[in-house]
This record gives C-alpha cells, structure tokens and sequence, in this order.
C-alpha cells in the first residue's frame, strides 16, 4: 500500500511542476487574458489539463450548452495547448478575421508542430503544395476518378478477399483502410509502380502516424524544452522519411532530368512544372524538397481519410438502435424488430443506390457481367444516400472537436497588438488560440434532431445534392435539404468554413465514397454488434485501432 501512495504522490508532485513549468513558460500577457475568461472546468487549476485527457468529450459539450445561455467566452486549459473557446454567438465575427490577425494556419502548425514535424519548417510554413491541391488537383478531379477506382479495388482484394472468395474474413479495419487511402493516394501523388511497393507504402503508413503522434507530445512539452526535446522526437519521422526518400529522391531526379515523361494526372509532375517557374537556386527544385511536399501530402491524405473511412464504414455496418429519419425511405422499426434489421435496411438501400450507379455507368458483356465501369465526377454525385451517409458520420464522429482554431499574430509595432473580442468583451494578446465547440456545434439538438444518432438519410432531402464552389462558405440549409460531404455551412465544421476549409476536401470525399461504394457492392458485410465508441486523447478523436469487420467477396457482385 504504501508503494501505491508513493506513485500516486510522485504522479502528483510530477503534475504540479509540469503544470508551473508550463505556465512559467507562457507570456505573461496571455496569462492575464485567459484569466479574463472563466475556465471550462472547475477542478484544482493545475488539474485541468489532465482531466481534459479523458473528459473532452463532456467539456465541450458542457461549456456550449453554458454558451448557449450566457454567451461568454471559456478558457480550455490542456496538456497539448489552451484554448479561449468562443460563443457561437461570435461564429461570424471569426469568419470575418483577417489572416495577418487571426491565422488558421499558425493555429494548424502549431497544433502538431508541424515547422518541426515536417523536419523542413519551409515545408508547413510556406505551403507551396496547396496551390496546386486547390488547381490542379481540383482541374483533374473527373480524370482521376477511375485511376482511384482502381487502385481501391486492386487494395481491397488483396487486403480483405485473398485467394479465396468462400471463406469469411474478420479484418482490422485500421490496418487494412489505411493501406487502401495510402496505395490509392499515391496512385494520384506518385503513379505506378510505386504506389503499390510495399516498402514505400509502410513507410509512408509510418510517417504520417509518427507526424500525428509526436506532434502531439511536442505540444504537451512546456515551452522551454519544445526546441530541445523536440529535435529527438522527431527522430522516428526522420527514419521514415529516410527510408521514403530512397524510394522518391530517384523519381523527382528522372522528372527534373527529363528522363521519366510528365503525366497530367500526377501530382509529382504538377511539383515539378511548379518549381521550373521559381529561381534556379531555390530549394523547391530539388529533389529533397519536392520529396518531402509528397510526404506532406501523404500525411493529410491518409491520416484523416483514413479514420474518417473507419467511421462510416463502422456506422453502416454496427447495429443501429435509432429508427430512421422522419424523411426516411426506411420504414420505422416496430418495438418487435431489433436493431440488426433496421440496419439491414439500411445497408441495402446503400448498396442498392452503388449497384445502381454501377449499371447506369458500365458497359456490359453478353452475359451481362460488367466489362467496363466509368468513373467520374457526375457519377460520384449521384450518390446522395452515401453522401448523406458520410456527411452524417463526420457530424457525429468529427475529428476535430475543437473547430475554426485561429491563433492570434502579432502586429507591427504601432498598429495595436492583439484582438479585442465584439462588444469588447476581452482582449486577446498575441500567442492566444481562439476556437469553437464543433462537438458541440454537430450536437446541437436546436440544429440537428436526435443530434447523438446516426441518422444516415439526414441529408437526402427532398432535392439533389450540390456541391458548394471552391469552398466558399454557405448559410445554413434545413437538414431537410440535400447536402453533399464536401459542402460546408455555419452548422457543419467539419471541414473548416469559408476561405480556410480544407482544399482537398473533394479529393477526400470522392476516395471515400469509392471505397464504401466498392465495399457496399463487392463485398458481404456481417453485421457487427453495437458500434464501438470512438476514444478521445484530449480533444482528438478517433475510431478504437481495435475494430474489425468479417467480410468475404461476393461471387456475383451484379
């Protein structure tokens, strides 16, 4: 017993010098502000952060309930960063921050520390790659529809179907997803062979994790030892990237020499006629440095659609005990059907609308077996059960609780540092975060009815889906209104909102949507028990890595 009491006493001192080596590394402005702001939790202040890695989840929706009636500003306090969390009250007013004052992207670096993680600060701070995700990518999305579509495929069958096509399966949906998202990205970033060389793909797998996951113990370091401790943890990543480099350092080297031909639809011929209109002696012409812009890409591809894939196939295909919506071509379950049934429904409607868009956009042999699928833009928007289905489990599991993070810059001297809050309610020094709930936000019953349910069909609607262009940010449709993914509106954070929502959302959604049509139309799913919960480290979330599904081909998908 007494051994207990020591490790819990150690634990405890250990928590309040990291709680005072923390603060003492902050500035002492920032201090003063957040100390304006009541806390989003009343424990022992040095206390905070910890409970925060377990309670995240109930700590924002908590303080937007509270915003809801006082409409104040909440200090989130945390081991991997503070945040001053604003009313929603104030969602305009945040769209309408200039960068130079409120920045997205210092708020994004900063979050995993990224100037570090990336092992070249040039490769997050100056992101020459996001241009060229918003144009280019953008320009050659119909084309690379198919090219996507069969590389999934291709994944699918090896990871999930084998050699055999009789016997059931039960998959590591973790493993195997983020094998397909990794092959059928760089199908796109780099093309063949090697987007289906197996040590590249691991390694690409092992870098964008090691990005995550160190990022995050960089930013749980008080300040005065980030820069120290953090060069040793990014040692893991610099492995990876080594032992990707091997793999990417001769392609850009062919391109640059002219030796291997440029293609339309690779992402690594668009780096390299990028970096031919900057100066000769810029990094960007190297082959390092276009290097490591396909790893940046690697990272924000495959982490994210990843788990967002995870999330949408384990809300399909868990049994549901919510009946459908009112608007629903799903007839309600009667107390006599369990929940098993009502998702069979489910999944057959889904599964009907791939089979559909599979006749409707494929040439046949004599036999009537499929001979050739098209596969383009047009097609994937004729999908709106699924894109319902997917908008729908990214409102209900969204990555990023703590939405529209901003970080406040300073300014040139004589021009007033800081923001000051609408109505002047505070003012926020240089180096403060500022963000919403979107957990709470997505959970809001006074937006969304039965805000906790996945209620697969709730953005089908009575119309067709649209999309919005180049992510500008729309108002807010009835959820009665068709909604596609990749739109964005002020109730729906999930990809960001206005000009700073992510730019290679479409991409994201178009890869996802081929991966769940192909599984809904290829592949027999047995239905598992209730969905597991997903886990929240501090104010992250994602699908438990231990979750699988039993699958087996089907012998006449048709």
């Amino acid at each position: 017993m007494s051994d207990v009491i020591l490790l819990v006493l150690s634990f405890l001192c250990a928590a309040v010098v990291w709680s005072w080596l923390n603060m003492q590394s902050l500035p002492a402005s920032r201090s003063k502000s957040n100390a304006k702001f009541p806390c989003t939790d009343s424990s022992w202040p040095f206390l905070h952060q910890w409970r925060s890695l377990t309670s995240s989840k109930s700590i924002l929706h908590d303080v937007y309930q509270k915003q809801l009636r006082d409409d104040q500003p909440y200090t989130l306090s945390g081991i991997f960063g503070d945040a001053v969390v604003l009313p929603p009250s104030m969602l305009p007013w945040l769209l309408a921050q200039p960068e130079h004052r409120l920045s997205a992207r210092w708020a994004q670096l900063d979050a995993l520390n990224t100037p570090l993680t990336f092992l070249r600060a040039d490769i997050g701070v100056n992101p020459v790659h996001e241009p060229l995700v918003r144009r280019n990518l953008m320009a050659h999305l119909d084309g690379i529809a198919g090219l996507l579509h069969e590389e999934v495929a291709l994944a699918l069958d090896d990871l999930w179907a084998g050699n055999s096509e009789e016997a059931w399966r039960e998959v590591n949906l973790d493993y195997t997803i983020r094998r397909v998202v990794a092959r059928a990205s760089n199908r796109i970033f780099v093309g063949l062979p090697l987007c289906r060389g197996n040590d590249y793909i691991e390694n690409c797998i092992s870098y964008s994790t090691r990005v995550s996951s160190c990022g995050l113990l960089i930013s749980s370091l008080p300040r005065c030892l980030k820069g120290t401790l953090g060069v040793v943890f990014t040692a893991p990543i610099r492995l990876a990237y080594s032992r990707c480099s091997n793999h990417l350092l001769p392609v850009f080297k062919a391109l640059l020499g002219g030796e291997a031909p440029a293609s339309p639809h690779l992402f690594s011929s668009w780096l390299v006629e990028n970096s031919a209109k900057l100066s000769e002696d810029s990094p960007e012409r190297t082959p390092d440095y276009l290097s490591r812009r396909i790893m940046a890409l690697n990272f924000a591809a495959i982490h994210t659609s990843t788990l967002t894939t995870i999330n949408l196939l384990l809300d399909i295909f868990s049994s549901q005990s919510a009946p459908a919506s009112p608007q629903s071509s799903v007839p309600s379950p009667s107390p006599s059907q369990d929940a098993a049934a009502a998702t069979e429904a489910v999944v057959r409607l889904l599964r009907d609308e791939a089979l559909t868009s599979r006749a409707r956009w494929a040439t046949n042999n004599r036999d009537g077996k499929v001979r050739d699928e098209v596969w383009s833009r047009a097609r994937l928007n004729q999908m709106p059960r699924l894109d319902s289905a997917l908008r729908e489990s990214m409102r209900l599991w969204g990555l990023v609780p703590k939405a529209l993070s901003r970080k406040v810059m300073p300014m040139p001297q004589g021009q007033g540092q800081g923001v000051l809050l609408p109505d002047g309610r505070g003012h926020l020094p240089p180096g403060t975060v500022v963000c919403l709930s979107g957990w709470g936000l997505h959970h809001d019953e006074a937006l969304y009815t039965r805000p906790f349910e996945f209620v697969w069909d709730r953005f089908v609607g009575g119309g067709s889906s649209s999309e919005s262009a180049g992510g500008e940010e729309g108002e807010a449709k009835p959820e009665t209104e068709a909604r596609a993914a990749a739109e964005t509106d002020r109730q729906f954070a999930a990809w960001g909102i206005g000009k700073h929502a992510c730019p290679g959302r479409f991409f994201a959604v178009d890869l996802i949507k081929i991966i769940a049509g192909k599984v809904l139309a290829d592949y027999e799913v047995k239905l598992g028990k209730q969905r597991p919960e997903n886990i929240w480290i501090e104010c992250n979330v994602a699908p438990p890595p231990s979750a699988t599904l039993l699958v087996r081909r089907r012998k006449d998908p048709v």
